[in-house]
């Protein structure tokens, strides 16, 4: 009992509490607010740093791994592959690639992707870092067109990035011949752009190759520039020997594109971007091709044209100025003869008029007069061996003095132009001119003829030899007597002749009264000329 009692009495000691209700909010409501607060500005943070997601289809997925592959724009990260998956119809990968959020700005249907790994070419090496570090896919931004966010991958990188200056040229040409996407351009053997691209023309009769050319080479490119296939080897024969040139290694393995603007061309004009160009076949080509004015001309040749085939030259004292076009075969109604026309492109812009600012503007309009005076001045096409070996003929344009008149009849279309037979068709016309008169010789009768005179002639023979036998035996001995008393007269003379005979001293004797005389009438002569009175009344003395 006292111990119950005892705490009691400490309990009533104790002081009352009482219980109060609290006003405001808690503090540690503050704490989930905060929460919110930070959770609410990650997630924007996470947001506002996220980028565009993408997806590229690719034929294979080969060196690409989720996770791990990146997205690189000029070596600098810009993105990473999140999932890798197989289309529908398993045709191909579907890549879905996470970027950064700038680069929202450069997708755009004409952005391009492509994996970049090491590749080995005739020309570069390239990606060699990913053989280390593993393959990546590369980016070049588009500027053009709507935004996109689907994408076809390349299965090669592009020739050319869309941040490369330059310009390109369109390029038209009879076939591709060795030339693919990333053949050099070259001008003056030094490799100023490449090809980037190729296809069938509308007609689907030649094809048009993209080329660019890179700043500030670009500027070269003019009205009058000439492209021309650079492939392979160039191979010439010439008085100094076999030449062999190229314009580098790589267009002998992968063919190539070269230009140049003719310098004889005075006149140029500033070309446009995207300017459509004739690509011939070769250098020499360009010399002879002239997209602006080509005339056609038909020749009607008397011979034979073996040896003479398409694309054979046609030349003016041994440069090209043309080429064999067509060589058919016709049949004349009104002649009743066949006749073979050989069609020829005649180049005029391979003639250069000094003095003439605009030449092919003068051609244009000047080339009729120019033409008919050539042919007035005796200018005829004619059919010369080219080579000997081979027996390929061309054309030759020269003047041929004391030609018959002739001219161009430009009636017809093309245009005649007259011809001359060759050298060895005149002497074949001659042998069979003369064969022919031979043939018309009435040669029996000449035969009996010529008999007789054979006959005549011997029996004159004869008589001759009698008649000099005659003459040894009779007129001989008379000579010789003749002779001998000409060499006694000869020796008489010349001992009458000599200084000390008394022959040449008489005659001297005579010459000294002469000159006496000669002296005296001389000095008489004088006198008379001073006194002529004398003549009457004699000579006065002194």
């Amino acid at each position: 009992m006292n111990e119950q009692s005892l705490n009691e009495k400490q309990t009533s000691d104790l002081p009352a509490t009482r219980a109060e209700a609290r006003s405001g909010i808690s503090i540690v409501w503050l704490i989930p607010l905060v929460a919110l607060l930070v959770g609410a500005w990650l997630a924007y943070k996470a947001w506002s740093e996220t980028g565009p997601t993408i997806t590229i289809s690719f034929k294979t997925a080969e060196g690409l791994e989720a996770g791990k592959t990146k997205i690189k724009y000029k070596n600098v990260e810009i993105g990473q592959i999140r999932s890798i998956e197989l289309s529908d119809d398993l045709s191909h990968v579907i890549v879905t690639a996470e970027l950064v959020r700038n680069a929202k700005h450069y997708l755009t249907q004409s952005t391009r992707f492509w994996v970049v790994r090491a590749r080995i070419a005739a020309d570069e090496v390239s990606g060699l870092s990913t053989l280390l570090s593993g393959a990546y896919i590369g980016i070049d931004p588009g500027k053009e067109g709507d935004s996109a966010r689907h994408f076809v991958g390349l299965e090669a990188p592009p020739v050319l990035t869309d941040d490369t200056p330059g310009s390109h040229f369109f390029l038209r040409a009879d076939n591709l011949s060795s030339l693919d996407v990333g053949s050099p351009v070259y001008y003056r053997m030094i490799k100023v752009g490449q090809v980037i691209g190729y296809r069938f023309a509308e007609d689907g009769q030649s094809v048009e190759i993209d080329v660019f050319i890179h700043s500030p080479h670009d500027k070269q490119v003019n009205s009058n520039t000439r492209f021309w296939n650079a492939s392979g080897l160039e191979i010439s024969l010439d008085a100094n020997g076999i030449k062999v040139s190229a314009e580098s290694l790589v267009t002998v393995m992968m063919g190539g594109i070269a230009f140049e603007t003719p310098r004889k061309l005075s006149q140029v004009e500033p070309v446009a971007k995207d300017r459509e160009f004739v690509l011939f076949k070769n250098r020499e080509a360009t010399i002879l091709e002239n997209p602006t004015l080509k005339i056609e001309y038909v020749l009607h040749f008397s011979g034979s044209v073996r040896g003479l085939s398409l694309g054979a030259p046609v030349e003016f004292r041994g440069i090209p100025v043309g080429e064999v076009i067509d060589i058919d075969m016709e049949f004349n109604a009104e002649s009743n003869e066949i006749m073979i026309p050989v069609t020829i492109e005649f180049i005029p812009e391979s003639i250069i008029f000094k003095g003439v600012p605009n030449q092919i503007e003068f051609i244009r309009s000047h080339h009729k007069t120019v033409m008919n005076t050539f042919v007035k001045r005796g200018m005829r096409a004619q059919l010369k061996t080219g080579n000997y070996m081979t027996g390929q003929l061309f054309v030759d344009l020269d003047f041929i003095p004391d030609t018959p008149i002739a001219s161009i009849n430009w009636e017809k279309t093309p245009p005649v132009f007259p011809t001359t037979p060759t050298p060895f068709e005149e002497i074949s016309t001659t042998l069979t001119s003369l064969i022919k008169k031979l043939k018309n010789l009435p040669l029996d009768k000449i035969g009996s003829q010529f008999q007789d005179t054979v006959i005549k002639l011997t029996s004159t023979m004869q008589k001759t030899e009698q008649l000099v036998h005659a003459l040894n035996t009779s007129v001989t001995p008379s000579i010789i007597a003749t002779l001998d008393q000409t060499q006694k007269m000869l020796s008489t003379v010349e001992q009458t002749i000599q200084s000390d005979s008394s022959t040449q001293r008489d005659l001297q004797d005579v010459f000294d009264e002469l000159s006496k005389a000669a002296r005296s009438i001389r000095i008489m002569a004088d006198y008379l000329e001073r006194h002529p009175e004398a003549l009457i009344h004699g000579k006065r003395e002194n």
